[in-house]
C-alpha cells in the first residue's frame, strides 16, 4: 500500500456570494415617471453655508441637473420626463399646467402631518395637471434640500417623496445624505443626485 500523508486535507474556502444592494425604489425603473424639480432649501447649519448660496433657485436647478444626469446613467430617460424637460413643457403650456419650479407642496415636506397620505389641494391638482403632459402616473418628487451640521462637519440631506399623482396618493417618502464635509462643495449636488438615483437602479456599463 502506498504511504498517506500525515495530517487533515485542508478544506476550500466557499465563494462567498456578494451582498445584494437594497433598492427601494427599483420597481420604478420599469414605469413612466416624472421626475420633478426640488422645491425648497433650507440652511440649518452653522457653517455659514446659506452666504455662499446667492441664487438659491440656480443652486437648485444644478441639482435638479445633477439628478437628471445621474438617472440618465442608470438609463431611465427613456420612460422618465426628467426635471428640465418638464420644465420646459410647461413653459410652452403656461396658463394650462401648474409651474413646476413653484408647487404648493409644504404637505410633503419632513415633519408634515397628513392625513392617510392623502394629498391637500392645489397639491393634488397640480400634480395631476403635470402629469397630463407626460404618459407618466407616478412623480418622483425630491422635494426639500436641506443642510445640518455638528462638530465642525456639514450634511447635505434630500428629502424625496413618491406620489401617485392619479389617486393623490403617497407612496414612499424617504431622505438621502452626503457624507460630512467641512466646506460646501459642487460635489454635493452630485452625491446627492447619485444617492437618489441608487435607490432605483445601478449605474449602466
Amino acid at each position: 500500500m502506498g504511504a498517506q500523508s500525515a495530517g487533515a486535507p485542508s478544506a476550500q474556502a466557499r465563494p462567498v456570494a456578494p451582498a445584494r444592494v437594497v433598492r427601494p425604489l427599483e420597481r420604478l425603473a420599469s414605469e413612466h415617471i416624472l421626475v420633478l424639480p426640488v422645491q425648497y432649501l433650507v440652511f440649518r447649519d452653522s457653517l455659514g453655508w446659506a452666504a455662499q448660496v446667492p441664487s438659491p433657485r440656480e443652486y437648485l436647478s444644478t441639482l435638479d441637473d445633477e439628478i437628471a444626469f445621474a438617472l440618465r446613467e442608470r438609463g431611465l430617460d427613456g420612460r422618465w420626463t426628467l426635471a428640465p424637460s418638464i420644465v420646459e413643457s410647461a413653459k410652452r403650456n403656461a396658463g394650462f399646467t401648474a409651474d413646476p419650479r413653484a408647487i404648493e407642496a409644504q404637505a410633503l415636506r419632513p415633519g408634515a402631518k397628513l392625513d392617510q397620505w392623502q394629498l391637500p389641494e392645489p397639491l393634488a391638482s397640480q400634480l395631476r395637471s403635470l402629469i397630463a403632459l407626460t404618459d407618466a402616473r407616478y412623480v418622483l418628487f425630491p422635494v426639500e434640500l436641506r443642510t445640518t451640521s455638528a462638530a465642525r462637519q456639514g450634511l447635505a440631506v434630500l428629502h424625496v417623496v413618491v406620489v401617485d399623482a392619479r389617486r393623490s396618493q403617497i407612496q414612499w417618502a424617504g431622505d438621502v445624505t452626503t457624507a460630512p464635509r467641512a466646506t460646501l462643495s459642487p460635489a454635493i449636488a452630485a452625491e446627492l443626485a447619485s444617492h437618489l438615483a441608487d435607490l432605483i437602479a445601478a449605474p449602466t456599463e
